[in-house]
């Protein structure tokens, strides 16, 4: 197979609430806790 070599670079929905709301870690969205999650 071929390689590729670059770069990988997105703005997710998350990364948008993050800055939205303040949110420092990303990996709360993940966590699947409610009490977080009913924020939003």
């Amino acid at each position: 197979p071929e390689e590729y070599t670059g770069f990988a670079f997105g703005m997710g929905v998350e990364r948008i609430a993050m800055l939205r709301h303040g949110i420092s870690d990303i990996r709360l969205f993940f966590e699947n806790d409610p009490r977080f999650l009913s924020q939003f």
